[in-house]
């Protein structure tokens, strides 16, 4: 068994959502809330904040805005990322 190396590492203080199954990006400074499952296709992404700061954001905010920026990705046919970052 072959583990690929990330690629890009994300660091950043803001609460990120992370495509799960991907090898080109991680977050390792942050934690996981839970992971949420696009209604539409199936992707799924681990949510979580900073493991040091936190945020200012709650888990529910995130995964809102997470569902909708799914969507949208959806409504004009684009591929998801395999990142996204929350605003603070």
């Amino acid at each position: 068994m072959s583990y690929a190396a990330y690629n890009k590492s994300l660091t950043t203080l803001n609460p990120v959502a992370i495509k799960t199954g991907q090898t080109e990006i991680h977050a390792p400074e942050h934690n996981g809330w839970g992971i949420l499952t696009c209604d539409d296709c199936g992707d799924r992404f681990c949510i979580g904040p900073n493991r040091i700061y936190g945020s200012r954001q709650s888990e529910g905010w995130c995964v809102e805005v997470l569902q909708e920026k799914l969507a949208q990705d959806h409504k004009i046919m684009r591929s998801h990322q395999n990142s996204y970052e929350f605003p603070e």
